[in-house]
């Protein structure tokens, strides 16, 4: 009688196991070495709004995992406000499986009132925010 229960769990657990593996996400690792908290959104709108703030803390690294489609053809933009309805400091798009192939790491310095932030997207793919207006 308890065979049947423990099959069942058993193939239960398989189940959600093998939808985690499946679920397609990209890892966004942020690497913070200015003195300021910044903010991580998906869209200008929010970050401008201050209504969400993914913190990204001073001196430290975070990681981030926004969904993906399926196919990974998705476009997934990436603002950083400084702090909450902050102005914005960057602002880039590419597809989630370009952000995949890239290794999506963002590097952040502060030199004065500037910020710069470096990803390792291919400078072909984009143009980030502090280089549009020069263009």
């Amino acid at each position: 009688m308890m065979h049947p229960i423990l099959i069942a769990l058993l193939l239960g657990c398989v189940v959600i196991f093998a939808a985690c593996l499946t679920e397609n996400d990209v890892k966004m690792t942020f690497v913070n070495e200015s003195d300021a908290l910044l903010c991580f959104n998906l869209s200008s709108e929010y970050g401008a709004s201050g209504t969400f703030c993914d913190k990204i803390k001073p001196r430290a690294t975070s990681v981030w995992r926004p969904g993906c489609s399926t196919s990974g053809e998705r476009p997934v933009t990436v603002v950083l406000n400084a702090g909450q309805g902050g102005r914005e400091v960057y602002n880039r798009t590419a597809t989630c499986n370009e952000w995949k192939e890239s290794g999506a790491k963002f590097t952040i310095e502060q030199r004065g009132d500037e910020f710069v932030v470096t990803d390792s997207l291919p400078s072909e793919l984009d143009t980030p925010i502090s280089n549009r207006d020069s263009n």
